[in-house]
């Protein structure tokens, strides 16, 4: 079988943990790790998309254009309904991971049978990795404190994400899977008691409901990402070798 050519979008910890990963487990060739400023060479089959949203704006749809496929990880990006339309344009292939949340497969089922009635996600942080440039000095000050629980954010998925470019592309990708960015809606809630953070996932079509609550650790060497989100570009780098039939360990797609 022939050797996938693979690059890594964001020199961040999520991207250092999956070269890691990938360099000692999996048969394919590395070819770099891109941060802001480096040039990505010609010839690569998949870039891992491991930055932020402004990444995803300013280099992704120049390697779409060129052919080359990417798997997304800031799928907050998409909540910019224009951006969503070059990015699915193509040639390559736009690949969305699922990241910190689960039950997206069933929500995707629901949703191929027709509309979902309701689409909604609550998510539960420790308040400090929740601090944003834009808020006002003194809620800053009650999140560093994490004393109390806040509600942050209530209101549409994609708004949601846009608030919280680094901490909720959850409901982007919950808004993606249901096909539901003008009715799936978003709470993200500051919790002192939060050890870990909790995703619940709510849809409800014809056919059915999916109710899901997902529990992640926290990244150690970053807080405001789940530890999972590396490990899920793993699995989704896996499904697409095997779709592709490039060489990769033996195990069965999933889609």
């Amino acid at each position: 079988m022939a050797e996938m050519r693979v690059g890594f979008l964001g020199d961040g910890h999520i991207s250092g943990v999956l070269r890691d990963a990938v360099e000692q487990t999996r048969p394919h060739l590395v070819v770099g790790t891109f941060g802001r400023d480096d040039l990505i060479p010609d010839g690569l089959d998949v870039v891992v998309e491991a930055a932020t949203q402004q990444a995803v704006r300013e280099r992704v749809p120049g390697l779409l254009a060129g052919g080359v496929d990417v798997i997304l990880l800031s799928v907050g990006a998409m909540a910019d309904a224009t951006l969503r339309t070059t990015l699915l344009a193509g040639p390559g292939q736009l690949i969305a991971c699922t990241g910190a949340i689960g039950g997206l497969d069933q929500v995707r089922a629901l949703r191929a049978a027709g509309p979902l009635r309701e689409v909604t996600l609550e998510s539960r942080k420790l308040p400090a990795t929740l601090v944003q440039p834009w808020m006002a000095d003194e809620l800053q000050e009650r999140l560093r404190r994490g004393t109390e629980e806040i509600v942050l954010a209530e209101g549409l998925a994609a708004d949601v994400a846009r608030q919280f470019p680094t901490s909720a592309n959850v409901a982007a990708s919950l808004a993606l899977a249901a096909d539901a960015w003008d009715t799936a809606t978003a709470r993200v809630i500051a919790d002192p008691t939060a050890t870990h953070t909790r995703h619940e996932v709510f849809a409800a079509g014809d056919l059915g409901e999916v109710r899901a609550v997902v529990v992640n650790a926290p990244s150690p060497d970053r807080p405001r990402s789940s530890a999972i989100v590396a490990w899920a570009a793993l699995r989704a780098l896996d499904d697409y070798a095997r779709m592709r039939g490039f060489a990769t360990p033996e195990g069965v797609v999933f889609l």
